[in-house]
C-alpha cells in the first residue's frame, strides 16, 4: 500500500543585515590619522573587504582609543564572518564611550543571532528608549520576536518600523510573514503585495507570496509568484524548489520533476530537492529513482528524517522490508510518529 510522502518546502524568507556607519569628519591632530584610517575602513567595509576593513579600524583604535566608531564598525565587521563574542566586545567597548542607540541595536542583532534572545531583547530595548524614531530598532526587535513565536507583538512593532521608515520593504515582507504564521491569509497576501510594490525587486517576498497562495491550494497564483522570484533571480533554489512542490501539489508532476531537477543542478548539496524529486519519482512509480534520490538526500543530511521516511515507504513498495523497518526505525528515532506507527504495525511480527 502506498504511503503519504512528506514534502520539503522553504517557506518564509526574513532579512535583516548589519551596515557600516558612515564616514566622519576629518579633524586635525592626532585624530586626524585615526579618522583617515577609520574612513578607510569604513570603504573597505562598504567592499566586502572585511579583513582589511578590521585592520584599519584597529589602526584607528590604536591611534584613539576612545573613537566609538570604529569599535562599533570592527564590531559590525567581526559579526560578518561569524566572530560574534568579539563583536559583542567591541560593541560593548563603543558603548563605553558613546550611549548610542545604533550601537545597542547592532550589539543585540549579533545577540540575536548567537541565540541569546534576552540578552538581545535587552539591547533592542534600550536602543527604542534612546530613540523612539529609530526604524531599525522596531524592526529588528519584531524579527526577535518572531522567531520566539509571537507574532503579535512582531507585527506591533512592524508596523511601527514601517511608520518611521517610508517603503519599508523588508519590514512589509515580515508582516507577511507573520500574518501567513498565523494562518490570516488575507493579511499576508496584502503585506507581501506592499513589499514588492515598495521593492519590485524583492525576490524573497515573491517567493513567499507563493507560499501563501500554495497554502491556500491556489497553485496557478503559487506558480506564477514563485516565476515572478525566479525571473528575478535565475539561480534562487528555494523559490525553484517551491514552485516545483506547487506542481507536484497540483498533480503536474512532470513540471515538478523539472524544477526539483533544475534546483538540483544549480545547487549539487540541495537535500531538499532531492527528497522532493523523490517524492515526485515515487508518485509515478519510479520507485528505483525514487530511492536514489532519498539516498541522496541522506547522505547529504545523515539526520534527515523525513527522507529516511520517504526511503522507508519506497523501500516497502520495492519489497525490501528488513530495509524498509531499518528506515522507520530511524526516522522514528528522529521524532516521526508516523514512522513509529509504521515500525510498530509491520515490523514486530
Amino acid at each position: 500500500m502506498k504511503k503519504i510522502i512528506i514534502l520539503s518546502l522553504m517557506t518564509i524568507v526574513l532579512m535583516g543585515a548589519l551596515n557600516a556607519q558612515d564616514t566622519i569628519k576629518i579633524r586635525t591632530g592626532d585624530s586626524q590619522i585615526a579618522e583617515q584610517r577609520y574612513n578607510e575602513g569604513v570603504k573597505f567595509l562598504q567592499n566586502g573587504e572585511v579583513q582589511n576593513a578590521i585592520s584599519k579600524f584597529t589602526d584607528a583604535i590604536q591611534l584613539k582609543p576612545d573613537l566609538a566608531k570604529a569599535y562599533y564598525n570592527r564590531g559590525v565587521a567581526k559579526s560578518q564572518i561569524g566572530l560574534f563574542d568579539e563583536a559583542i566586545t567591541d560593541l560593548n567597548q563603543a558603548l563605553k564611550y558613546e550611549a548610542n542607540a545604533l550601537y545597542y541595536y547592532t550589539r543585540g542583532k549579533i545577540k540575536q543571532d548567537k541565540g541569546d534572545l534576552d540578552g538581545a531583547l535587552q539591547d533592542y530595548n534600550l536602543a527604542i528608549n534612546i530613540n523612539k524614531d529609530l526604524p531599525e530598532a522596531y524592526y529588528y526587535r519584531a524579527s526577535l520576536y518572531f522567531d520566539k513565536g509571537e507574532y503579535t507583538n512582531a507585527i506591533d512593532d512592524l508596523k511601527q518600523a514601517i511608520s518611521k521608515k517610508n517603503n519599508y520593504a523588508y519590514a512589509y515582507n515580515d508582516l507577511g510573514s507573520c500574518y501567513l504564521m498565523l494562518e490570516d491569509y488575507d493579511n499576508a497576501i496584502y503585506y507581501y503585495k506592499q513589499a514588492t510594490g515598495a521593492d519590485p525587486k524583492l525576490t524573497l517576498a515573491y517567493n513567499n507570496l507563493g507560499t501563501t497562495y500554495r497554502r491556500m491550494k491556489k497553485y496557478d497564483e503559487a506558480i506564477i509568484e514563485y516565476s515572478k522570484a525566479i525571473d528575478f533571480d535565475p539561480d534562487y533554489v528555494i523559490a525553484i524548489n517551491n514552485r516545483g512542490v506547487a506542481k507536484l501539489e497540483k498533480g503536474d508532476l512532470e513540471g515538478a520533476i523539472k524544477d526539483f531537477s533544475e534546483a538540483i543542478r544549480k545547487k549539487s548539496d540541495y537535500q531538499f530537492a532531492y527528497n522532493n524529486r523523490g517524492i515526485a519519482k515515487y508518485e509515478i512509480e519510479d520507485y528505483q529513482s525514487a530511492l536514489e534520490d532519498f539516498n541522496k538526500a541522506i547522505e547529504l543530511d545523515s539526520n534527515y528524517a523525513i527522507a529516511y521516511l520517504n526511503r522507508a515507504n519506497t523501500k516497502e513498495m520495492l519489497r525490501d522490508m528488513s530495509g524498509a523497518c531499518e528506515d522507520w526505525k530511524k526516522a522514528a528515532d528522529l521524532g516521526i510518529s508516523s514512522a513509529e506507527m509504521y515500525h510498530k504495525q509491520l515490523c514486530n511480527k
